[in-house]
């Protein structure tokens, strides 16, 4: 192997060493927290209508997906962007246009199987459906983030 691939070879090793290193410092790890740093943050129950308000106007394409990128974690920025590409592909490859849901807030169920942890049961009704949003709320960086989504 000459000296030229070895070099090659060296600085590729240490550019994904840095970048895995850099890439967990960017990770959303939640911290053990005590109850006096949760009296701290705003009540949960009030941000999950808006939560799951947003994540579905992200999924049904009337938002960026940016607007969420403060009260999610990395992971499900993430997974909501790669679902936002597919639906605007599908829906330009059809001609739908872009439209917002129309929907309210009918009921939210909470639960909290730890301290710090808030699972959460949004359902959201339109015309046409009711949709059930599940959301994990934890805290990270001093505030409530939605560690964990899903749409029914």
């Amino acid at each position: 192997m000459s000296a030229h691939n070895q070099t090659a070879k060296a600085i590729i090793a240490a550019k994904n060493s840095t970048a895995r290193a850099r890439a967990s410092m960017l990770e959303d790890e939640p911290m053990p927290i005590t109850q006096a740093e949760l009296d701290l943050l705003p009540d949960p129950l009030e941000l999950l209508p808006s939560i799951a308000t947003l994540i579905v106007e992200v999924i049904s394409g009337a938002r960026p997906v940016d607007h969420l990128a403060a009260i999610v974690s990395d992971r499900v920025y993430e997974k909501l962007r790669a679902r936002q590409v597919i639906k605007a592909r599908a829906d330009a490859a059809a001609g739908i246009p872009k439209l917002v849901p129309k929907f309210s807030v009918t009921r939210v169920h909470t639960e909290s199987p730890a301290l710090g942890i808030i699972e959460s049961v949004v359902l959201l009704s339109s015309k046409a459906r009711t949709r059930a949003v599940t959301i994990r709320l934890e805290p990270i960086h001093s505030r409530w983030r939605a560690t964990d989504v899903s749409v029914l």
